[in-house]
């Protein structure tokens, strides 16, 4: 019995990672990508080697970073789902004042080799557990050529997993459109 308990456990593990993801409905791939639609999106962020601030006075830092990103549309399917990307920030934060004000660019890339392109900016706000911005598509490559929309963010900071890491996750809930349907076909 215990061998067959292996055999089944290694079953288990092997599902999920065999090469079956290419014969997944033509949705869950974003192939057929409607041309306008709402979305819920949910997304992790992680950057491996934070810069550490500069100051810019007394009281003021500013600080770079680049987050790898990991991004899953909460119906399981279509845009942005199951994707990777990569997104930068410009930090500035007020010790006194205690708030904080960040803007960034983003760039995901699905399995197709897809790009879809976003700017993003968190208003200068106090420090909170949940960081509230807004964001915009700038377009795209392929199924995402002639995208574009808006979003409201929010986002929260996480525990460090390890020493020097910092990681964020969020949602981003907004609407787009897809102007040249033909691109996203």
């Amino acid at each position: 019995m215990p061998c067959l308990s292996r055999l089944i456990l290694c079953v288990a593990l092997f599902v999920p990672f065999s090469p079956t993801y290419s014969q997944e409905p033509a949705a869950n791939r974003g192939e057929g990508l409607p041309a306008k639609s709402d979305f819920r999106i949910t997304f992790v962020a992680v950057n491996q080697h934070p810069m550490k601030p500069m100051m810019l006075d007394a009281n003021r830092t500013f600080a770079t970073g680049h987050a790898v990103m990991t991004a899953i549309n909460q119906e399981g399917r279509g845009l942005l789902h199951n994707v990777a990307g990569r997104c930068t920030a410009a930090v500035t934060i007020d010790n006194a004042a205690k708030t904080i004000g960040y803007n960034g660019f983003c760039d995901y890339v699905d399995k197709d080799g897809d790009h879809v392109f976003e700017r993003y900016e968190y208003p200068t706000q106090p420090q909170a557990p949940i960081f509230k911005g807004n964001a915009e598509w700038t377009g795209g490559t392929g199924k995402y050529a002639g995208i574009s929309g808006r979003m409201d963010l929010r986002t929260s900071r996480l525990p460090a997993p390890v020493e020097g890491v910092s990681q964020t996750s969020g949602e981003k809930i907004g609407s787009y459109s897809i102007e040249n349907t033909s691109a996203s076909r």
